[in-house]
C-alpha cells in the first residue's frame, strides 16, 4: 500500500519538477523605494530601505551603496505591511 501511495505521489509531482521558472524581472531600487533610513555605528553606516514589491513592503538592509545584506517582510501592527508605489 505504501508503494502505491508513493508511486502515485511521485507520478503527480514529476511533471511539476520539469516546469520552467518564470522569467526574471528587474526592478530599479529608485522606482520601488518607500523610505530610506541610515543606521550609523562607530565603524560603519548601514542603509535600511523600505521597498514595495508586488504590493508587499520589505526591509532591505544594505552595506554601502550596492551590497545587499538581507531582505525581510515589513510588518505593521503585527501584520505584513501592504504598500503601493506611485507610477
Amino acid at each position: 500500500m505504501r508503494k502505491l501511495i508513493f508511486g502515485t505521489l511521485l507520478a503527480a509531482i514529476t511533471p511539476l519538477s520539469h516546469a520552467t521558472p518564470p522569467e526574471a524581472r528587474s526592478l530599479l531600487l529608485e522606482q520601488i523605494s518607500i523610505e530610506h533610513i541610515d543606521l550609523q555605528g562607530q565603524l560603519r553606516t548601514w542603509k535600511l530601505n523600505k521597498v514595495c514589491i508586488d504590493q508587499q513592503a520589505y526591509l532591505l538592509l544594505m552595506k554601502g551603496l550596492t551590497e545587499p545584506v538581507s531582505i525581510s517582510p515589513s510588518f505593521k501592527d503585527g501584520k505584513p505591511e501592504q504598500c503601493r508605489v506611485a507610477d
